[in-house]
């Protein structure tokens, strides 16, 4: 048996011995008529904890844990939300631990984890341990627990989550966290009581649609894709979360929208809550909106503004189905919430209904044929694109798209577009850089940007590798108010390029500010390999550049030593320094030897830091960086501050000769 193997063996009998040890103790602590009952449900709780906490508890306070937990499923229901949230001390509990717990008790259903995990990040609190048994429980009249065994049945599966996370002293913020916590729940069981509905409600559209081929046969192509969208999104590429019917109905002559009655289901099972529980008239609705509702596609798909407080914390996908008359006529609409799957994400956007027909119209319009370099260019690219952008594009925008990316190949160069979105809820912004220039610093830092220039929030974030040297990333963002209108990208790219600057770029600028351009380039070419990490790590920029200057001008005038001071505020230690760079080429210096000779000149060496140089391409040298004080312990006077003789001299014995850099 391997070490590994037999490591794992004895971590195993020694949670079973702890937990043996915590039922010996609960079948003492509590009366014997429940005793069998509470160590049954202690095993089965115990058997979902991590061995970590069953080594770092100690047997007396697992006990306790247990004992809790077990009162709280007691005092549960199945079809209640039970919630608890208390800092365990020994006076209330029987145990101490330094987090704060949350319990949790419902019908057992998805999306019951994920979503109180989801939200417990995004409150930036650590979950410390979870424990999660699902419970098959027999329950009496009145509710009480009767039987409790690990859930292997459909029946009266109950769910107890006990949670461990970051302790909250304040009870305020504690109450708060109850209500939001329950808030989720509420929404955890009103989309899942009511998927199998949701699924009907997919079903009938898809035979309403049906119908309506055969009566308007002008919408027969766009028709049936749609039907082979919706069963593409029942076969588990959405998680349905809300649905609601919209009617169109005259007010006074006019065309008005509202609520179809008791047809809310899910988190929109609440009608009284629609923007459109009492008529809207379509007159008052903004020009895009009404545009979109009376003429446009059949299918419209975006972002909503709402967060999901179900599964996992994003904005929530909005799928549109216009409700047709016999005649064609618009009369309603079929409106899903929900969240694409990972399904959805990773399936090839060629083979997904709607995006398919989308590509081809692409393709067909370019007059490409199947197999050639440009069929492929575009179907790649294509399929690389954000599938929530796909749909809502038009094929003539996403051909437009396409086109910017395949201009953009092989460039060191920054793009920004920004377009509005067809529904007008946001501005769909792609970010074209260099794949060399891409990190997920730079990707925040550009995030970051945006979000102030345009005062926006972020609906949604995707990145594309593309072809060649480039990278894309794609953001829906939801300006305030108004919809940005032809926003001017000039600034935005300039801002990029600042952003994505590398310190080799800036070593460069630097030298085309006191060296022709093409020089500037050669000279960071040649040193860009010889300068280590440590050196780019501790070294700005600008202090390359003298440095890159200092070691020319040592090789032109054939000099082996050459030796600076720089003002203070230029060291990388502190303001209260001045650096002594002492540069020397093909020498090392013998520090035992030269640190006496600073200290006979009256210096204090604070720091020194030796920077070797040399490439394939690079003079060998290397740069001695030392941090000095005068005697007082302050910096040396900045300007005209010549290098004291003594150093001077010592330098003159590394060179072998009266050639000296200029001090």
């Amino acid at each position: 048996m391997s070490d590994i193997s037999q490591v794992a063996v004895l971590a195993v009998r020694a949670e079973s011995s702890t937990v043996d040890a915590v039922c010996r103790q609960l079948e003492r602590q509590v009366d014997a008529a429940e005793s069998a009952q509470v160590v049954a449900f202690a095993e089965m709780f115990f058997s979902k904890a991590t061995g970590e906490l069953l080594q770092e508890r100690s047997s007396d306070a697992l006990a306790h844990m247990a004992l809790g937990a077990w009162r709280f499923l007691q005092s549960s229901r199945p079809d209640q939300i039970h919630i608890e949230i208390f800092n365990p001390d020994v006076d209330n509990e029987g145990w101490y631990a330094p987090v704060t717990v949350v319990r949790t008790s419902i019908s057992e259903r998805p999306f019951i984890v994920d979503s109180l995990r989801e939200f417990l990040h995004s409150q930036h609190l650590s979950i410390e341990h979870l424990i999660y048994p699902v419970l098959q429980v027999e329950r009496g009249e009145s509710g009480e627990v009767l039987a409790v065994k690990l859930s292997g049945e459909d029946q009266n599966r109950e769910s107890l989550v006990h949670c461990e996370i970051t302790r909250i002293a304040d009870s305020e913020v504690q109450d708060s966290l109850r209500e939001e916590i329950n808030e989720r729940l509420q929404d955890v069981i009103r989309s899942t009581d009511d998927f199998h509905p949701m699924v009907d409600a997919v079903k009938s559209t898809v035979v309403e649609l049906s119908e309506r081929v055969s009566q308007v046969p002008q919408l027969r192509d766009e028709l049936d894709e749609i039907q082979a969208f919706l069963r593409w999104l029942i076969d588990g590429a959405f998680v349905f979360l809300g649905y609601r019917e919209y009617d169109f109905i005259d007010v006074r002559n006019e065309k008005a929208i509202v609520v179809h009655p008791g047809s809310g289901l899910g988190v929109l099972r609440n009608e009284a809550m629609s923007g459109f529980a009492a008529p809207v008239r379509v007159s008052d609705l903004k020009p895009a909106i009404r545009d979109l509702v009376l003429g446009g596609p059949q299918l419209f798909i975006t972002k909503t503004n709402a967060l999901s407080r179900v599964h996992r914390l994003a904005h929530m996908d909005y799928i549109g189905v216009k409700k047709l008359s016999p005649k064609g006529e618009v009369v309603g609409e079929h409106r899903f919430i929900g969240l694409f799957t990972s399904k959805a994400y990773r399936e090839d956007a060629d083979k997904i209904p709607i995006l398919r027909h989308k590509l081809q119209v692409i393709l067909d319009r370019a007059g490409f044929k199947e197999g050639s370099h440009d069929y492929k260019e575009y179907n790649t690219i294509f399929s690389s694109m954000p599938k929530e952008e796909l749909f809502l594009s038009s094929p003539e925008q996403i051909r437009k798209d396409i086109q910017i990316v395949l201009t953009a190949y092989n460039t060191d160069d920054a793009r920004v577009t920004v377009r509005e979105d067809p529904v007008r809820r946001g501005i769909f912004v792609m970010v074209i850089l260099p794949k060399d220039r891409f990190s997920g610093e730079a990707r925040h830092a550009i995030e970051e940007a945006l979000i102030g220039h345009f005062q926006a929030e972020v609906l949604n974030y995707h990145l594309a590798l593309g072809q060649g040297d480039q990278t894309r990333l794609h953001f829906h963002l939801s300006p305030p108010g108004v919809p940005h209108e032809g926003a001017e990208t000039g600034d935005l790219e300039s801002t990029v390029r600042e952003l994505i600057r590398s310190w080799q770029d800036r070593v460069r600028n630097g030298l085309e500010r006191v060296r022709p351009a093409d020089e500037a380039r050669r000279l960071t070419r040649r040193y860009a390999e010889g300068f280590r990490a440590e050196y780019r790590a501790s070294m700005a920029p600008d202090i390359a550049v003298r440095d890159i200057l200092e070691l020319e001008a040592m090789i032109a005038d054939e000099h082996m030593v050459s030796i600076s001071l720089s003002g203070n505020g230029e060291t990388e230690v502190d303001e209260e320094t001045t650096q002594l760079k002492l540069y020397l080429r093909g020498e090392r210096l013998i520090l035992s030897d030269f640190m006496p000779i600073l200290e006979n000149a009256g210096l204090r060496v604070i720091a020194v830091v030796p920077h070797e140089i040399g490439g394939k391409r690079t003079p060998e040298a290397i740069i001695y960086s030392f941090s000095i004080q005068d005697s007082a312990g302050n910096p040396l006077v900045a300007g005209g501050q010549r290098v004291p003789y003594p150093v001077w001299r010592h330098c003159c014995r590394l060179s072998h000769s009266r050639q000296f850099g200029r001090f």
